[in-house]
C-alpha cells in the first residue's frame, strides 16, 4: 500500500500570524511584510510575496506622511501602535487568501529576523537618544 499524500508531503515552516503582527507593531509594517513575503515564497507564491512586500513599504510611507501631518500636541505613540497593528492585520488577511490552513505548517524560528531587526533599529534609537 503506498503511503498517503499527507505523510509524504512536508509543509515548509512559516512565521506565525502573531509574530507578523508583533514585528509590524514593534518595528514597522515593512518588517511584517518581509516575514509575510517569506511565508508566501515558502509556499510557492513569489508574485504575491512581492506584492505583500511592496504594499507594506507603501503603507509605511503613507502612514509616516499622514502621522507627520498630525498636530504636535497629539500622542504619536498611540498612532504608531494603531498603524503598526493595522498593518500586521492587513498582512495576515492578505496571506490568508493564499495560505488557507496555517495550522498545518510548522512554526519557523523567529530569532534570525529578530536579531536583524534589532541590529537595524538599535543604531536608529541610539542616534535619536544622542540627538536629544
Amino acid at each position: 500500500m503506498p503511503p498517503s499524500v499527507s505523510a509524504t508531503t512536508t509543509n515548509p515552516p512559516l512565521y506565525s500570524q502573531r509574530i507578523i503582527r508583533l514585528f509590524s507593531l514593534a518595528f514597522s509594517a515593512v518588517a511584517g511584510g518581509v516575514l509575510t513575503a517569506s511565508n508566501l515564497r515558502a509556499v510557492g507564491r513569489p508574485e504575491e510575496a512581492r506584492k505583500a512586500l511592496w504594499a507594506s513599504v507603501a503603507y509605511t510611507v503613507v502612514m509616516a506622511v499622514l502621522i507627520s501631518l498630525v498636530p504636535d500636541s497629539s500622542a504619536y505613540g498611540a498612532y504608531a501602535v494603531g498603524t503598526g497593528l493595522a498593518g500586521g492585520y492587513g498582512l495576515n488577511s492578505y496571506a490568508d487568501k493564499f495560505i488557507p490552513n496555517k495550522r498545518d505548517f510548522p512554526a519557523r524560528s523567529v530569532w534570525r529576523p529578530l536579531a536583524i531587526c534589532l541590529l537595524i533599529s538599535a543604531p536608529v534609537v541610539a542616534s535619536l537618544i544622542y540627538a536629544l
